[in-house]
């Protein structure tokens, strides 16, 4: 190999980011079963999986049990903003999950989990801002969190309908933050999103998440340590450290989003760890957020003993 061609495999190890890619928020509910069977009953997931997954097509949970009924707390209402694109100066309830639907399914989808159980807590509504109509609904689940449905169109479009769908297009997490300008600008900056917008959204590859800016300090509340689960065949015991978003990686971009985070000042909660389950190897990373939220990077592969 000469000197030019490790010079440019030098540039090109230098300057690639490590990969974001698929993304799971993560929620502490009272029961891991029952919080499983209830989105798998009323919204129709159709992965779970001992690892805590309720996921399906357009969405996707980690649920690990909660040490004590204090740490299950979802999100409060976020302090009003006069331009937020809502019926009023900004939501009424607090969000938990966006699920983005098409506007001729979100009534049929609420139909269906309300038939399935499923609380309504806000029935349909709609509202215009900006050129676009907007529908909302609220679906509360076992443990009170807020997913919000949320369709919207031009308001110059034909409104066509179609076969009624169970059908979810996206989900974002959502997250309350002390001071919404300083972290769009950690997401950006420090975290290295690819987009940033002044409505809170924020998206490396895969990770998407909507910040919002808490009314009171107190309603900042990354998740707590996990409860482990002992004893129950097929089923994870649960991590060693809090959670609150877990980001898949391919393992050899572990360590590089590590230092790329440590080298922009970010905060890192816990350096590359690695461990064996079951026939595969983990890779594990924590990047703490200017709150102490959690993102937890990781990366997998067969175990070369199995």
């Amino acid at each position: 190999m000469n000197d030019m061609t490790e010079q440019v495999e030098e540039k090109i190890t230098a300057t690639r980011r490590g990969k974001f890619e698929l993304t799971f928020p993560v929620r502490l509910v009272s029961d891991v079963k029952k919080s499983q069977e209830w989105f798998r009953k009323v919204l129709k997931c159709d992965d779970i999986s001992g690892w805590g997954h309720a996921a399906r097509e357009g969405m996707g949970l980690i649920l690990l049990q909660a040490a004590s009924a204090e740490d299950i707390r979802p999100n409060a209402v976020p302090k009003k903003r006069a331009d937020y694109p809502t019926e009023c100066e900004g939501p009424d309830y607090g969000w938990d999950s966006l699920i983005y639907v098409e506007w001729d399914n979100l009534d049929y989808i609420i139909e269906e989990a309300r038939s399935n159980g499923g609380n309504i807590a806000v029935e349909p509504f709609e509202y215009s801002h900006g050129g676009h109509s907007y529908k909302k609904a609220h679906i509360s689940d076992l443990d009170g969190y807020n997913l919000v449905l949320s369709a919207r169109r031009l308001q110059t479009d034909e409104l066509i309908m179609h076969d009624p769908e169970f059908h979810i297009k996206k989900t974002f997490q959502v997250r309350l933050v002390s001071d919404l300008k300083k972290s769009l600008e950690w997401y950006s900056n420090v975290l290295g999103c690819d987009e940033v917008n002044n409505w809170g959204y924020a998206r490396r590859g895969d990770m998407e998440v909507i910040l919002q800016q808490a009314a009171s300090p107190q309603d900042v509340r990354p998740n707590a340590q996990s409860s482990k689960i002992f004893g129950i065949p097929n089923t994870w015991e649960g991590p060693d450290e809090p959670w609150d978003t877990f980001v898949h990686t391919p393992w050899e971009d572990v360590a590089l989003i590590v230092d790329e985070i440590r080298a922009k000042g970010g905060m890192i909660g816990m350096e590359p760890t690695e461990s064996s389950e079951d026939g595969w190897d983990f890779v594990n990373a924590q990047i703490l957020d200017p709150d102490g939220y959690s993102i937890v990077v990781g990366g997998m592969r067969r175990s070369s003993n199995s």
